[in-house]
């Protein structure tokens, strides 16, 4: 009887997420041109692709990609909720699980977990520089040293 409440205790105090997902997330990034700088700050710097790495799910990142004569783009991968862990939790944990998923922030995953960008040529006009935030529909315009910030929600 002792090993049947010791094994509940033990199943019900684990979240699906942290079990079945784990603390971290794999992304895979690919950039054309191959040789485009790659950065995520505190994480990676790197200018060689395409790779895949290991990001933690409980903290949205950065991307910084960039390389000479092209536009430099930034791109986020934002944590977002999953339904399906949740669902998981609740079903097989009574939500004790999901308490422990949020502790951990292991009901949260990264997206997207697949990055496909292809850099723009910079330029030569000297018109405003345009760099496409990945965020949402936004635009970043600098003319003479004056940054215009454009955001368009998603529908």
């Amino acid at each position: 009887m002792r090993r049947l409440m010791l094994c509940l205790v033990l199943v019900y105090s684990t979240g699906c997420g942290r079990v079945f997902l784990g603390d971290t997330q794999n992304v895979e990034i690919n950039v054309t041109p191959a040789d485009a700088r790659i950065k995520i700050p505190d994480r990676i710097d790197r200018d060689k692709n395409p790779f895949t790495i290991e990001l933690p799910r409980d903290e949205s990142h950065l991307v910084e990609i960039s390389r000479p004569g092209y536009e430099t783009k930034w791109i986020v991968l934002q944590k977002v909720k999953l339904p399906s862990v949740i669902i998981a939790d609740i079903l097989f944990t009574l939500g004790i699980g999901l308490l422990i998923d949020i502790y951990w922030g292991t009901w949260e995953g990264l997206k997207p977990s697949k990055l496909e960008v292809t850099l723009e040529p910079a330029s030569a006009d000297g018109g405003p520089i345009k760099v496409p935030l990945f965020l949402a529909d936004s635009v970043l315009e600098v003319r003479d040293g004056t940054v215009q910030v454009r955001v368009h929600t998603l529908k």
